[in-house]
């Protein structure tokens, strides 16, 4: 969601950055071009004579003449805006330096050294913008004072064909000299060109910032900078680093070196972090809004293996994974598997749904673009783009063919209201605060998003639910019916005495419902009558007891006869009442077995003849009869000790009789004495 092409963009053109200097100068235009290109092509020399900034600023890049790590500068454009420029390591020891810094430019300034001509690494860089979603750029033809007009020509066509097919295809390729001036000009204004047809950042969206480089200064603490992908964040917003956690205020921020109040998607940013240290952060962690993001070990990824990889991806594949600035080992699994074999593969060319699995937790943002390297040897392959970040692992071919359409279908409409449909179909059933969560997006954005949804539940094919607002798609909800059905049907088939189960039963017994994570009893019961009222198969009875349409209880004369004799035995103790330990010496120990004894006792709770008191004590309807009569002949307070002597039991026999008869309306407390209601 980079507010732009991700799910929370309204397209929206716009020329003003949110951020800003306060100190009155230039404002920032949230827009990003990158460099790509061969090692010496002079990527760094150009971006030095455009913004007079040298962004090697290591010594050991100094030393030896090469661009290591990733640089960056202001750019100003004649029209006045001024926009970053990030300039990316040429060496094919450092395309994941060049993978970072390419995820989320908005255009790219391709490279390529007249003398020279295409070479291996423009190549690569040219698949890797591809990958990386880039849609526009330009093509610089550097070293123009060192070759003659028909190597120029030459190197033009080269250019010209190279691009054919790829996003730059149709760019303007400009001939250019850092040594003379020429071209530069040229250069600058077709970005600004470039910058006028993009529409700008909306800002929309949970705060998101990739961090590329971490550092200690001196009486500020921890800085870290990045460019920011999604939202925006202003002075003393509260964030957090994730994955690990720390979380605290901004205290400062910065853009390009100018003090700003706030910066937005699609700038660049220095963020003072004084509640972490510099030993706590690391590369490939992210400042995000605090609460807006997860960690993640599994991600829903439309995956395209380049024409040109020397081989395709196949299943559970190890691969290097290159996402916002992270580098690290992840497994690609496939989710159309042909014939469900193990052995399939995208092929080169290709494209389809995969998962994407990291071997440690990152942090990931919806809509953010991916490249995938071998492992060994390292080339590039592919990449993508993540639908959802925070999926759960396919499970079976089934599940995989579920996960391959919602990946698929959110692939071809990326989009706020989609997005939310996808975290639901995903996870069967979610409540509204873990849809929040999921969700990245800031709350007005996710409340103005979720009324849309809401309004037009058919055609998402999702249901709403509960008082938590708990979110089910319309699959999940038919399998948790066919489960409830199944359910009642194996109950009846167990307990042909009894009219139906419980709720509370059903609720233990269905998987991926119940838990902390998923919806609670009360809310469970609400879609349980949603399903009885839908499917004609469930009945459902009195106190959310639930039994097949077609079923009518059916008890075996064994079990008449023990629940008969149960009964019998419970009242003739009178105000004694039994309990179950009791019932297993009376029936005689080992004659009936306790199993059997207690679905007796269920026909008989069921019928109303027998409840069950604190402590396990049985009391049957008619010694209910002749307690009631007992309470009303006493001539004194209505007291545990007075119910105590008056019916010849002990204390906690007394105890529990009034309580039940309390919870039954029948008798109402009043500090340690009782009323009776009924006379």
């Amino acid at each position: 969601m980079d507010g732009r092409e991700g799910p929370c963009s309204d397209k929206g053109q716009g020329g003003k950055a949110a951020g800003g200097p306060t100190d009155g100068r230039v404002v920032e235009y949230p827009f990003i071009i990158g460099t790509a290109g061969h090692i010496d092509h002079g990527k760094t020399t150009l971006v030095r004579a455009m913004t007079g900034i040298d962004c090697d600023r290591l010594e050991e890049e100094k030393r030896r003449g090469i661009t290591i790590e990733l640089g960056f500068a202001p750019l100003k454009l004649p029209g006045g805006k001024t926009v970053s420029i990030i300039d990316v390591p040429g060496h094919e020891r450092f395309i994941r330096q060049m993978a970072a810094g390419a995820a989320g430019i908005d255009a790219a300034l391709l490279v390529i050294a007249a003398n020279e001509g295409v070479m291996p690494q423009t190549r690569e860089h040219l698949d890797i913008l591809d990958i990386l979603g880039v849609k526009t750029g330009l093509v610089a033809l550097t070293k123009k004072d060192i070759v003659d007009e028909e190597t120029l020509e030459i190197a033009a066509m080269e250019a010209s064909e190279i691009i054919r097919g790829t996003c730059l295809e149709g760019a303007a390729i400009i001939p250019v000299s850092t040594v003379t001036g020429e071209g530069i000009p040229r250069i600058l204004e077709e970005i600004e060109k470039i910058t006028n047809k993009i529409p700008a950042r909306t800002g929309e969206g949970a705060f998101f910032l990739p961090i590329d480089r971490i550092f200690s200064k001196k009486g500020l603490g921890t800085v870290v900078t990045g460019t920011c992908y999604q939202g925006r964040v202003s002075t003393g917003s509260e964030v957090e680093i994730m994955p690990g956690g720390a979380a605290g205020k901004i205290r400062s921020l910065q853009t390009h070196g100018i003090s700003a109040n706030s910066v937005t998607a699609g700038q660049r940013a220095a963020l003072n972090l004084s509640f972490a240290s510099r030993e706590d952060i690391e590369r490939g962690d992210a400042v995000c809004a605090k609460e807006a993001f997860t960690a993640t070990g599994c991600m829903n990824v439309w995956l395209r293996v380049l024409p040109s990889a020397p081989k395709g991806v196949s299943h559970w594949q190890r691969v290097r994974l290159h996402v916002g600035t992270a580098d690290i080992t992840a497994r690609v699994s496939l989710l159309n598997m042909e014939g469900g074999k193990k052995n399939s593969a995208i092929m080169p060319g290709g494209e389809g749904p995969a998962q994407i699995l990291p071997e440690s937790k990152i942090i990931a943002a919806a809509g953010q673009r991916f490249v995938i390297r071998f492992y060994s040897p390292l080339a590039t392959i592919g990449g993508g783009r993540i639908m959802l970040p925070n999926a759960d692992p396919a499970k079976g071919r089934l599940e995989r063919g579920e996960k391959a359409k919602i990946t698929s279908e959110l692939s071809r409409n990326f989009a706020p209201v989609p997005l939310l449909a996808a975290i639901i179909h995903d996870k069967g059933v979610i409540n509204l605060s873990g849809l929040a969560a999921l969700s990245q997006m800031d709350k007005k954005t996710f409340n103005e998003k979720l009324e849309l949804l809401t309004s037009a539940s058919d055609k998402y094919e999702i249901l709403e639910f509960g008082q938590a607002r708990n979110f089910i798609s319309e699959s999940a909800f038919n399998k948790t019916a066919c489960s409830v059905l199944r359910l009642i049907t194996d109950f009846h088939a167990k307990y042909p005495e009894l009219a139906g189960i419980d709720a509370e039963r059903l609720y233990t017994s269905i998987s991926g419902i119940h838990g902390a994570d998923k919806i609670t009893l009360v809310d469970f019961k609400d879609l349980l009558r949603i399903i009885a009222a839908k499917n004609a198969s469930i009945e459902m009875l009195e106190k959310d007891c639930y039994k097949a349409a077609a079923f009518n209880k059916s008890p075996d004369k064994k079990l008449l006869e023990l629940a008969e004799r149960i009964q019998k035995e419970c009242e003739a103790a009178a105000f004694n009442l039994l309990k179950f330990s009791n019932l297993e010496e009376k029936l005689g120990a080992g004659a009936v077995t306790p199993a059997y004894i207690k679905r007796a006792l269920n026909y008989l709770h069921e019928n109303g003849s027998l409840k069950t008191l604190e402590g396990g004590l049985l009391l049957p309807g008619l010694t209910r009869q002749e307690l009631v009569k007992l309470l009303a002949s006493m001539d004194c307070d209505i007291t545990v000790a007075a119910l105590r002597d008056a019916a010849g039991v002990n204390r906690k026999c007394s105890l529990a009789m009034l309580d039940f008869l309390d919870t039954q309306g029948i008798t109402k407390r009043d500090g340690d004495k009782r009323i009776l209601n009924i006379l």
